[in-house]
């Protein structure tokens, strides 16, 4: 099996920002021995392998390049997996044999640490698993550096082990992860848990708020993108649903009497229902649709408003704007929806109705 020591050393070695120079100092040798290494010349003896594989916060095995490769490993994640995911009761112990044998394999610590914190969320009066769930995240954040996981990051392992210290009960620990790691806002939702639980409900309501809006937001643009998924597989019937149930959540989100972004992305979806009755043969329900699209276009053109505020449960101080690519006016945004069908009969029937 081949080894790749020498590119490891390297890429090591780098990552850590250092010169071969500044390495031999930490190792105690040569610049020449560090070269040698570098360039498949020799190897370091076993010792000095085994510290620098703690120096660079990773394994022996995955210095020398050979564990990476190894399909067992796969094969034994891939159970892993399965156990935890039927809850199967042999999951623990298989577990715990599997750290034995793979004591630093990122893929195999975190899969064990995913085994037990499913197991600790499940059986929440025995914290025995969820303190070894602690555990192993903790290592698996000392391993990251192994992962090649797209999936997978440092930040997601933080949030793996701020959900641990929930379901210990430890909220301010937890908080704490959550709070240090929240790039992007991606935690909001789970801090605005913890903030209820302690009750401090003020606090609380401005990181939920803007966690609705950027639910709120992703919403919006999964079903338009199903809505073309169905579209491009000539599933009429289901474009129609979600796009129907698109404008049935906003009207939830709306505020009363109040002009809102919302109604800039329900003309998107009704410009996506009218060509979905083109292709079915309603031209009048069509017309209909895109009769609608039109009246609410006017009607935000007239006060276009993108604040996020307005939105029904978002209280907020800062402004908040929520935005699309598909034009400056409303208007525009139809035309954009409805040159992007391409049908021209569809888009007939819209400058007849857009005069």
């Amino acid at each position: 099996m081949k080894s790749t020591l020498a590119e490891n050393i390297r890429t090591f070695r780098k990552e850590k920002k250092l010169t071969q120079e500044q390495l031999a100092e930490v190792f105690h040798v040569t610049v020449g021995a560090v070269h040698k290494w570098e360039s498949g010349m020799s190897t370091p003896d076993l010792s000095i392998m085994m510290e620098m594989a703690d120096f660079f916060d990773t394994s022996l095995d995955v210095l020398v390049g050979y564990q990476v490769r190894d399909n067992r490993i796969d094969v034994l994640a891939k159970r892993l997996r399965r156990l935890t995911d039927t809850m199967d009761p042999a999951g623990p112990s298989e577990a715990e044999k599997a750290i034995k044998k793979y004591p630093n394999s990122f893929r195999i610590i975190f899969e064990c640490a995913y085994l037990f914190k499913a197991r600790s969320a499940m059986l929440k009066i025995d914290h025995n698993y969820a303190l070894r769930a602690k555990e192993l995240y903790e290592q698996a954040i000392r391993l990251v550096s192994q992962n090649t996981d797209p999936n997978i990051d440092e930040t997601h392992l933080y949030g793996q082990l701020a959900q641990v210290y929930q379901i210990i009960g430890d909220l301010d620990k937890s908080l704490e992860i959550f709070r240090s790691h929240n790039a992007g806002y991606v935690f909001n939702r789970h801090i605005g848990q913890i903030l209820v639980d302690r009750g401090e409900y003020k606090e609380a309501e401005n990181y939920l708020s803007y966690a609705l809006v950027i639910q709120i937001g992703a919403r919006v643009n999964l079903i338009i993108c199903k809505a073309l998924c169905y579209v491009g597989t000539g599933q009429f019937e289901e474009a129609r649903a979600i796009l129907e149930m698109g404008i049935k959540e906003n009207e939830l989100f709306r505020r009363k009497n109040t002009v809102s972004y919302l109604d800039r992305i329900d003309c998107l979806y009704y410009a996506g229902l009218s060509y979905v009755e083109i292709v079915l043969h309603n031209e009048d329900k069509a017309r209909e649709y895109l009769e609608t699209a039109k009246k609410n276009a006017d009607l935000f053109d007239a006060a276009p408003d993108y604040d996020a505020r307005r939105e029904r449960f978002v209280d907020i101080q800062e402004p908040c704007m929520a935005y699309d690519t598909t034009g400056e006016t409303c208007i525009e945004a139809i035309e954009t929806a409805i040159s992007y069908t391409k049908n021209k009969k569809l888009i007939k029937l819209w400058k007849s109705i857009n005069q």
